[in-house]
């Protein structure tokens, strides 16, 4: 196990570490990689009224994540502006609270549910393709395929959360978790918050995006209330509905955090799964035979993913290369804790950031390569170096579900269409998740 490099020198305070803050919102995940490089894996900082700590290596992000995460919450400002549309739900509650809350939310992703869910998955990725097919010319389209995940992944989350069909209004709620997601990416950097009465362009769209969220939500869960049981209680809101004992607020809370969380995360891990592919026309073709030999045309089940391990491997390399949840939610210390060494004071800030941890050369060979088969062997690196999903008991709760949901759409797209080769490769834009910058113009051709 390679040992923790730390280095005496740290980032100066100059003014507060408002060049920091800058900086952040400037070129965030460069930022990063450079505090790593030029400090080692544990950068101690000032943010504003803030001490903060940035961690890197794997041994003391199990520290935090497994060992110790009972001393720390959730940045409790980060959670203030995000409580704004999410309310009190398991995204954001503490303690016993959100033991409480998990309980009650855990029945809806057993293991029992998924193959459910991934029928519905691949029923939403069919009709998606038939439509493209019918838009295409000469068996050829080009689409902004970071639009089309994003709305793909809104309607299968829309059937397999509110068991309800896509909404007609699709574009309108996809325009207000991208202003949610920039919302919560602004206020939770900035050292002041305007209030949100001021007549500005931002707030207004801010606003209108609550409005717009609250209205989905809202109907959907009036709706799926006033059917009662009618038969079909595989959906996630019907858990919601029993495990909430039919509190309206607790389950529309829950609602709104997996459906903005879930969905954003899920549509940007398969926007970067095909700028890889298009990039890397080898493993593309290696997919495609796999596919072919284990599927066989028919429509992919849930069933069938232990059979298609490079297909598995494909999203595992992406999501060390690009993971949506780029960085963690900032932890704040409740307590004066020790994490191996490290001195946290109560009230100071502690951040890990995946994107730079699953880029440590440290951990992986040639760490910027795109090399499925790195995950087609047994790792070589530690437990605590590729996380993706988080770690510990506050580990992602869809983890699984979206795993399936991922792979099952890239089977079901690959069986009937294949991204063009591309040399290109957008520029991340890091926010509530990790996309493309300025979405992600693809060339399609049709099977």
């Amino acid at each position: 196990m390679t040992q923790p490099h730390i280095i005496a020198r740290q980032p100066s305070p100059y003014l507060l570490g408002i060049p920091h803050l800058r900086r952040i919102k400037r070129d965030q995940l460069n930022f990063y990689h450079d505090m790593r490089s030029r400090h080692g894996d544990v950068v101690t900082m000032r943010l504003g009224p803030y001490r903060s700590h940035l961690l890197f290596h794997p041994d003391h992000i199990e520290a935090l994540l497994a060992r110790q995460w009972s001393s720390f919450i959730r940045f409790k400002k980060l959670m203030n502006v995000v409580r704004q549309w999410n309310g009190d739900s398991l995204l954001l509650a503490e303690g016993e609270a959100w033991r409480a809350r998990r309980r009650k939310v855990m029945p809806a992703f057993q293991t029992k549910r998924l193959p459910d869910y991934g029928a519905m998955a691949v029923q939403e990725t069919q009709a998606l393709t038939d439509t493209l097919r019918q838009q295409s010319t000469d068996g050829r389209i080009t689409l902004d395929t970071d639009a089309r995940m994003a709305r793909l992944t809104l309607d299968i989350a829309t059937r397999t959360m509110f068991g309800a069909a896509p909404r007609e209004n699709g574009a309108e709620i996809e325009q207000a978790i991208k202003i949610l997601s920039a919302t919560a990416f602004r206020e939770s950097t900035s050292p002041l918050t305007l209030p949100d009465w001021l007549p500005t362009s931002q707030k207004a769209d801010k606003r209108w995006a609550i409005k717009v969220m609250d209205d989905l939500v809202r109907g959907l869960v009036h709706d799926r209330m006033a059917r009662g049981a009618d038969g079909n209680q595989s959906d996630l809101l019907a858990t919601l509905i029993t495990e909430h004992n039919g509190v309206a607020e607790d389950i529309q809370n829950d609602v709104m955090s997996l459906l903005i969380a879930g969905h954003e995360t899920s549509g940007a891990l398969l926007s970067w799964v095909f700028t890889c592919l298009s990039n890397a026309p080898d493993w593309l073709a290696q997919v495609q035979h796999e596919l072919a030999t284990v599927v066989q045309g028919r429509a992919p089940t849930a069933a069938d993913l232990h059979d298609l391990p490079i297909l598995r491997a494909v999203i595992d390399e992406t999501l060390r290369l690009f993971p949506p949840a780029y960085t963690l939610f900032i932890r704040q210390a409740e307590e004066d804790v020790d994490l191996l060494g490290v001195k946290i004071r109560k009230g100071d800030l502690v951040q890990i950031v995946p994107h730079t941890t699953h880029r440590d050369p440290r951990f992986f060979n040639a760490p910027d390569m795109f090399d499925p088969a790195r995950f087609l062997q047994p790792p070589t690196w530690p437990k605590f170096a590729y996380f993706p999903f988080g770690a510990g008991p506050r580990v992602c709760i869809g983890q699984n579900f979206g795993l399936m949901e991922s792979c099952l759409v890239v089977a079901t797209l690959l069986q009937r269409m294949v991204p063009a080769p591309s040399r290109t490769r957008p520029v991340p834009l890091p926010e509530f998740s990790l996309r493309p910058r300025g979405g992600l113009r693809q060339i399609w051709d049709f099977i």
